[in-house]
């Protein structure tokens, strides 16, 4: 399923202009014209977008900057389980992120899908796990104004692990956390990008941090979750790779010592590239996560680590977060 981040409705002549909103706000289809609902609510601008199939909503809402989120839901009343969908990188969703967006929907979620501050349509500069979760826990407490449920599941991807994270610190309605691949320790990522010769890589974070981590480490164990990941009450899915040079699994078994450290019990996991149990011994750096088993219940955290991770990895990743959400927001 392949989408896009635009849509376009067919121009009115003027002298219909009256008739063509009248419909709109009746809620019918005049001829083939393509009909887009707009609304407001506090500092929420809502458009309904076309789509045969779901309720597909453009939001506008403001932070201390101008944001924007996607919104997937099934029709009906409601109020839908809500899903917080976190993307990753530096340019905004993705197709996949778009096409998770509406196949959650289809399983009957409410899908928020942000794009985060300085990246899509949202306005601002990337702060790297900065002031991302604000704007994120911002969107997740308006979800029900749309049909959504207060309490929430959030998952992030890649950078938007971290961001899916710190939205959930002291979130009271948070029920579960999906962590997907993302850094939990921004200083040893830096280390690792400078010593591969990851040098354009290594200059963006930089960059966009602000500071190298030798003139300014507070600027990265700020951003770490490491440093705060003990203020999250939910149960957390962590999803490591073993194999990956620049996040490597010693972050991730250092994340579930701080969550056993708060009271926290970890299950830790070992999985091949299909889903099932690891049966080779973890040598290097997978040694960390140390004795494993199988899958629990997800209301426990989980340290869930792929030694040989690859993309043919993807369904079986998203098949445990679907796991997860069925726990968290339908059990």
């Amino acid at each position: 399923m392949l989408l896009s981040n635009r849509w376009h409705t067919e121009e009115v002549r003027n002298g219909i202009q009256v008739l063509f909103f009248a419909l709109v706000a009746l809620n019918l289809t005049l001829g083939s014209l393509v009909l887009l609902q707009t609304r407001s609510s506090n500092n929420w601008k809502i458009q309904q977008l076309p789509d045969k199939t779901l309720v597909r909503l453009a939001v506008h809402f403001k932070s201390d900057v101008p944001l924007f989120a996607e919104i997937c839901k099934p029709r009906g009343p409601g109020p839908f389980p809500s899903v917080v969908l976190v993307h990753g990188g530096f340019v905004g969703p993705n197709e996949s992120t778009q096409a998770l967006c509406q196949t959650w929907a289809q399983a009957g979620y409410l899908v928020a899908l942000p794009h985060l501050r300085g990246q899509g349509r949202s306005q601002g500069r990337a702060e790297i796990c900065g002031k991302e979760g604000s704007d994120v826990r911002q969107l997740a407490d308006g979800l029900p104004r749309v049909g959504g449920t207060a309490q929430r599941a959030y998952v992030g991807i890649s950078l938007g692990a971290c961001v899916a994270l710190s939205a959930a610190r002291n979130d009271p309605q948070a029920k579960g956390v999906a962590f997907l691949l993302g850094a939990t320790d921004f200083e040893a990522m830096m280390e690792r990008l400078e010593r591969y010769g990851r040098t354009e890589a290594y200059q963006r974070w930089q960059e966009l941090i602000g500071a190298s981590p030798q003139a300014c480490p507070a600027c990265y164990r700020q951003r770490s979750p490491l440093t705060w990941a003990h203020e999250v009450a939910a149960p957390l899915l962590l999803i490591a790779a073993g194999n990956d040079p620049i996040v490597s699994p010693l972050q991730y078994c250092a994340l579930a010592r701080v969550r056993e450290a708060s009271g926290r019990s970890i299950r830790r996991v070992a999985l091949s590239r299909e889903g099932r149990l690891w049966t080779a011994p973890l040598t290097k750096e997978r040694a960390c996560l140390g004795s494993f088993a199988g899958l629990g219940q997800f209301t426990q955290d989980h340290l869930v680590l792929y030694p040989d991770l690859e993309h043919t990895t993807t369904p079986a990743i998203w098949q445990l977060v679907n796991q997860a959400l069925v726990t968290w927001l339908k059990h």
